[in-house]
């Protein structure tokens, strides 16, 4: 935790903020320390600005840590107000420390002949509290910045993943092979069985139908997608039969959380892509939910002979979106016998 808070900044430019700010609050501090004596000589300017300098300079690295680790522990922009202030008194107290110690210390050793100055050393407190001021709205300014603009990149990759998604989506409703293969299963139920070609007919309908008006919507319920899922795996049904099952175990209080839509389709369609159906030895999909707020999607592993060509579109279209709008993975599990998908669920 300690290195991970040492590798945390204030701000992306708080060394160019630090470079332009030290150097002449150094200068102001040696001026009100030794008056004219400062410049009389080369070698006393330059030693006592390299002192100076060096203590102001770790005086400015403890604050910065000081607010890294105060970032941390209030990151929340409703705790700004409350952050910077307890950050204020904790910057300037490290700064009357180091201050006092350029004065005492240098009165200590007679450095350029220097005795203490209490009325200069109030005016250096004074120079100190104002430079802390000028630090650390110069710093919560560039902090807020590049914030605002992460928060404008990620909304610009959300827009872009949406499209992305709404691209997939548009792919799946215009697949001749699905369209083919549901329309090849429609002829065939007319001749044999005019009831069920109805039912699937209607099943057909609202899948298309939920794929076109999904393509609006950011988030959708999960009682709305397992609807729609259903009538989705009502049509391979048709299609597989026996060698096709689906087992839905889902917490009727989650029903309201939200998820992204086709979210469901998707990790169904893969694997019935990626795995054999067979009526000896059926595909089992699982949707189950946990009581962590999460969805499983599992399905027995019984990959093709021959490998089917995966771009992992699909999975990696879940994982952007969720990583984007909740913060979090999915978590994929893959032992060799069972292949499965973990989804947080959002609460609405």
């Amino acid at each position: 935790m300690m290195e991970r808070m040492a590798l945390m900044k204030y701000s992306k430019k708080e060394a160019i903020i630090g470079f332009l700010l030290l150097p002449p609050i150094a200068v102001v501090v040696n001026f009100l320390l030794f008056g004219k004596r400062y410049t009389e000589s080369l070698g006393g300017f330059l030693l006592a600005t390299l002192i100076s300098l060096a203590t102001i300079f770790l005086v400015y690295i403890s604050c910065g840590m000081i607010a890294a680790m105060l970032i941390h522990k209030y990151p929340l922009y409703s705790q700004t107000f409350k952050r910077i202030c307890i950050g204020l008194l904790l910057y300037i107290t490290v700064m009357v420390a180091g201050i006092s110690l350029l004065f005492w210390g240098y009165d200590y050793v007679s450095f350029l002949g220097y005795s203490i100055n209490m009325e200069h050393y109030s005016w250096a407190l004074l120079v100190g509290i104002t430079a802390n001021l000028l630090a650390t709205s110069f710093n919560e300014g560039a902090a807020f910045y590049e914030k605002w603009r992460s928060l404008v990149d990620e909304a610009e990759q959300l827009k872009k993943e949406n499209l992305q998604s709404q691209l997939e989506g548009l792919k799946g409703q215009v697949n001749p092979h699905f369209l083919f293969n549901s329309l090849n299963s429609l002829s065939s139920l007319i001749s044999e069985d005019p009831a069920k070609a109805e039912k699937f007919l209607d099943e057909m309908s609202k899948v298309y139908r939920y794929m076109l008006r999904t393509n609006e919507d950011g988030l959708t319920t999960l009682d709305t997608e397992l609807q729609f899922i259903q009538s989705y795996f009502h049509l391979l049904k048709t299609r597989y039969g026996d060698g096709l099952e689906m087992e839905v175990r889902i917490e009727d209080r989650l029903m309201v959380y939200l998820l992204p839509p086709l979210t469901l389709q998707m990790l169904v369609e893969n694997a019935v892509k990626h795995n054999m159906i067979l009526r000896d030895s059926p595909l089992k999909i699982e949707l189950i939910t946990t009581n962590s707020n999460r969805l499983i999607v599992s399905n027995n592993l019984q990959r093709k002979d021959r490998m089917v060509y995966s771009t992992r579109v699909g999975l990696n279209n879940i994982r952007n979106k969720y990583r984007l709008m909740k913060g979090e993975e999915i978590m994929i599990r893959d032992d060799g016998k069972e292949f499965a998908v973990v989804i947080p669920l959002i609460q609405p």
